[in-house]
């Protein structure tokens, strides 16, 4: 009881904490600063291939109750300084393309964007994640708002964002279903996973083809 005690009130002090730092005001600069210039880049990136590349963007802002659970997950203190520290997406934006070399042409392009400090690229494609989880992360800094808050950027085909929507969904129900039923769930994703990695390739090799006419 004391321990469970003890992480309400660490909650309680990190939503206090990001609150009174205007945390999701800066998050959501951060996110206005960059979203009209990938969206100009996507225009361009569609008018140079004569077709749509981007299907969409999408942007979120981490809340104080996820950033404390993400912390926990991972072992470390529930605080504000260390969420600043270590976590690289308490402001996201994802960038939904076409087909799997768009996912790469798109981030190339992303990369030269000015304004932006990129620290790190994580290819989860060419090295897909345990469970199959396949996107490209892009971690970012603004220097211009002045913080040491991270972004991150994800770029990923429309086939991998349908099986990362569901593998949310399922971490999310995790605590809601016994381990067996959830470890059966986790088995059918990862194969789907596969299936729809194989999937983006065939859809592509037809692109290449119309492509070609």
């Amino acid at each position: 009881m004391e321990k469970e005690a003890d992480r309400i009130n660490d909650r309680e002090k990190l939503i206090s904490e990001y609150e009174q730092a205007g945390l999701m005001r800066v998050c959501e600069q951060m996110i206005e600063m960059v979203t009209p210039m990938l969206e100009e880049m996507a225009a361009q990136v569609d008018a140079e291939y004569d077709r749509q590349v981007v299907q969409y963007i999408s942007t979120r802002v981490k809340t104080p109750d996820s950033i404390y659970n993400k912390l926990i997950r991972k072992g470390r203190s529930g605080t504000i300084q260390k969420a600043v520290e270590t976590l690289h997406d308490m402001a996201g934006i994802r960038v939904v393309c076409s087909f799997q070399d768009d996912v790469y042409h798109v981030m190339k392009e992303i990369r030269k964007l000015p304004g932006l400090k990129f620290i790190k690229v994580k290819d989860y494609i060419a090295h897909p994640k345990q469970t199959g989880y396949r996107s490209i992360h892009m971690i970012a800094e603004v220097p211009a708002i002045g913080t040491p808050i991270r972004m991150e950027i994800q770029v990923r085909s429309a086939a991998m964002n349908y099986w990362a929507m569901l593998d949310h969904q399922l971490s999310y129900k995790n605590k809601k279903m016994d381990e067996a039923k959830f470890q059966k769930m986790q088995k059918e994703l990862k194969t789907c996973a596969i299936e729809i990695a194989d999937i983006d390739k065939k859809f592509l090799r037809i692109r290449k083809n119309i492509d070609r006419l």
